[in-house]
C-alpha cells in the first residue's frame, strides 16, 4: 500500500498520512511530480498512459508520480523514471531543474479525484527510445515530439493530450524561458 502526506490548501503538510485510494476517493490534497525530458534536438519525451488507469490513452508528461509519505522529491523522480520508463537517472539528478508548482483538482470518475500539488521539473538528456522499457500497467507508448508541435498541441487543446489548463499555460512559459525563446 502507498501512503501520502496530506497537505492543506496552502501547500503545508498537516502531519497526517493517507492511503492512496482513500486520498483519491475523498479528494485529499497530496503532492506529485512531473518530469519533462527534453533532448538536445529540443524534442520532448511524452508517454501515452495505459488504457487501464484513470486518464488512460492520453499522451502525457515524460514521467509523473506520487510523492510517497516521507519520500524526497529527488528519490521520487528517480523511482518514477525507473518504474515508468526503465531509465536510471540517479547519476544525473544534478541536471534536473525545478520549473514551478501548481495545484489542480480533476474528477476522473465518481471514485477517483486528482486533488494534487504538482511540482514540475525538466531534465535535458538524450535517451534512445530503444533504452526505454515501459511499465505496461501505467504506460503503453513513448515518443519524442518537436517542441513546436508539442506547444501547438497544448495551445489547441489537442484531444489526444491530457490537459492541465493552468499548469500547462505555466509549462509553456517555463519551457520558452528554459529554451531561450522568452
Amino acid at each position: 500500500m502507498e501512503y501520502f502526506d496530506v497537505y492543506n490548501k496552502y501547500g503545508e503538510k498537516t502531519n497526517e498520512k493517507i492511503e492512496r485510494n482513500e486520498a483519491h476517493k475523498n479528494r485529499i490534497l497530496h503532492r506529485v511530480i512531473h518530469l519533462w525530458i527534453l533532448n538536445q534536438n529540443n524534442e520532448i519525451l511524452i508517454q501515452q498512459r495505459s488504457a487501464n488507469i484513470p486518464g488512460g490513452n492520453f499522451w502525457y508528461v515524460s514521467v509523473a508520480g506520487h510523492i510517497e509519505s516521507s519520500e524526497s522529491i529527488e528519490s521520487t523522480l528517480i523511482r518514477e523514471t525507473q518504474e515508468e520508463l526503465g531509465l536510471d537517472i540517479s547519476s544525473i539528478t544534478h541536471s534536473i531543474k525545478y520549473l514551478y508548482t501548481f495545484l489542480d483538482c480533476i474528477r476522473m470518475n465518481s471514485n477517483y479525484i486528482d486533488n494534487e500539488i504538482y511540482d514540475v521539473f525538466i531534465l535535458k538528456a538524450d535517451f534512445d527510445l530503444r533504452q526505454v522499457v515501459v511499465q505496461a500497467e501505467e504506460v503503453q507508448a513513448v515518443k519524442y515530439i518537436k517542441y513546436d508541435d508539442f506547444k501547438n498541441m497544448i495551445i489547441n487543446q489537442d484531444k489526444s493530450f491530457w490537459q492541465h489548463k493552468v499548469g500547462y499555460k505555466m509549462l509553456l512559459a517555463a519551457l520558452d524561458d528554459f529554451l531561450g525563446f522568452a
